[in-house]
């Protein structure tokens, strides 16, 4: 699958008033996103890793088609967790956007497992079996000037059941460091829109323990120090090898790009940020 992308920055000033317009770009209300995100980098080459495939809710035929998108590099890849926390934290969160109204429809229309409410100092630290987890590639994006987006490879694997860390080791990655990542969500027309930031966690060397730790909200450390959000506009391509699907998923972002002018400057990615082979 092909992704294609604009990336824009919002000061932290700025990001109420960018998501109430996106808000109303895309006649509906933003969803809180909670994850964390687990880095792992292979130990080996591919060719002499282990088959590995059809268990911890993965089909061979998925890793199979991971392993040939990645035509033999080394990538990093990463075990994304879908956090849900408490009512209060998660209603204090969109509050100053949504109001109490909308904030309750918010975490309503998550699907995710409803934390205990006997104790509203808590974050829900779930065992790690229930909470949903992805396993992500995103490739190298094409070099830029062949696109007026960012275009790369990208494969989102569902983990439908059992341990997604020991599942890693047994494709012999290990695991390197971890982030949480906070924002909401919207889509308009094919365009998925995410305004998010990301979050520093305490550093650990054990996967396992970072997986179950809470994603504390009460007094978030962003990675960035100033506070900047991330606007990122994508649309996915089931088959990029269609000149005519690209091409109309590319004017749909321009027309986006246009639209958002005067709000956000929206742009190509860095390609080399961009990079996630290991070196």
């Amino acid at each position: 699958m092909h992704e294609l992308l604009l990336f824009g920055q919002v000061h932290s000033s700025r990001h109420d008033q960018v998501l109430q317009i996106l808000a109303g770009v895309a006649a509906m209300q933003p969803r809180v996103v909670l994850e964390k995100h687990l880095i792992f980098k292979p130990t080996r080459s591919p060719e002499t890793r282990a088959q590995v495939g059809g268990n911890q809710g993965i089909q061979g035929a998925q890793i199979k088609a991971l392993k040939a998108q990645m035509q033999g590099d080394l990538f990093y890849l990463q075990l994304v967790g879908d956090i849900a926390v408490s009512t209060e934290v998660l209603s204090h969160d969109v509050d100053s956007v949504m109001g109490d109204t909308d904030a309750q429809t918010a975490m309503n229309n998550r699907d995710v497992p409803r934390p205990s409410l006997e104790d509203p100092r808590s974050n829900f630290n779930p065992p790690i079996e229930g909470e949903k987890w992805t396993l992500q590639f995103r490739d190298l994006p094409e070099v830029a000037g062949r696109r007026p987006v960012t275009s790369r490879l990208m494969a989102d694997i569902k983990i439908a059941s059992g341990d997604p860390i020991r599942f890693m080791f047994a494709l012999d990655y290990t695991y390197v460091t971890a982030y949480g990542l906070q924002g909401h969500h919207l889509t308009y027309q094919n365009i998925l829109i995410l305004l998010y930031r990301p979050l520093r966690l305490p550093e650990t060397i054990d996967p396992l323990a970072q997986s179950q730790s809470p994603l504390d909200l009460t007094s978030p450390k962003p990675l960035d120090p100033s506070g900047t959000w991330i606007l990122q506009a994508s649309i996915r391509v089931q088959d990029g090898s269609k000149p005519e699907i690209m091409t109309k998923g590319m004017n749909e972002l321009k027309a986006f790009k246009d639209m958002m002018k005067g709000v956000v400057e929206m742009e190509v990615g860095d390609r080399l940020a961009l990079d996630t082979r290991m070196r």
